[in-house]
Formats: structure tokens, C-alpha cells, sequence
């Protein structure tokens, strides 16, 4: 079985790695963006914040 990396896992990673790139007020416009259309995920990971704490 071969350790290919399905080209949606590729994209994914190629735009997370450009957008560390970005200026940080453009990276905390796209964080502020992604709480708004995925509160649950947000939550979550601010549950797990909190638990680490």
C-alpha cells in the first residue's frame, strides 16, 4: 500500500503554508472568520485550550 496524500490534503496544506505568509492582521481575519463559520470546531478547540491550562 503506498503513502500517497490524497490532492485535497495537498491543497489544504499548500494554502495553510501560504497563509502563514500573510501579514498577522490578515491571519487574524481568517481565524476571526473561520470562529464565525465554524463555532462548533472554535469551541472546541477553545474547550480544549482551557482543559490544557
Amino acid at each position: 500500500m503506498t503513502n500517497q496524500r490524497s490532492p485535497w490534503l495537498e491543497g489544504a496544506i499548500a494554502i495553510s503554508e501560504m497563509l502563514k505568509l500573510e501579514p498577522p492582521e490578515v491571519q487574524e481575519s481568517i481565524r476571526r472568520m473561520n470562529r464565525k463559520t465554524y463555532p462548533e470546531t472554535s469551541k472546541a478547540m477553545f474547550e480544549k485550550e482551557l482543559e490544557g491550562r
